[in-house]
């Protein structure tokens, strides 16, 4: 196995797994149902929840 595959299957998982379910949990509760949700909206809620998550986290170690 190559890197270049392992690399896209890393990413894969990482996506799969870690980013979509939040974004999925965030949109259940404004609403969406998941017959009218689509992955793409799934994949930017969760970035942005996950980034929400980190500011919280650095904002809670700087003390702001």
């Amino acid at each position: 196995m190559d890197d270049e595959d392992e690399t896209w299957d890393t990413i894969k998982f990482f996506v799969e797994y870690v980013i979509i379910p939040p974004g999925r949990w965030v949109l259940e509760q404004f609403g969406v149902h998941p017959r009218d949700e689509h992955e793409t909206a799934s994949l930017f809620t969760g970035i942005a929840f996950w980034v929400l998550v980190v500011f919280l986290v650095f904002a809670l170690v700087l003390g702001w």
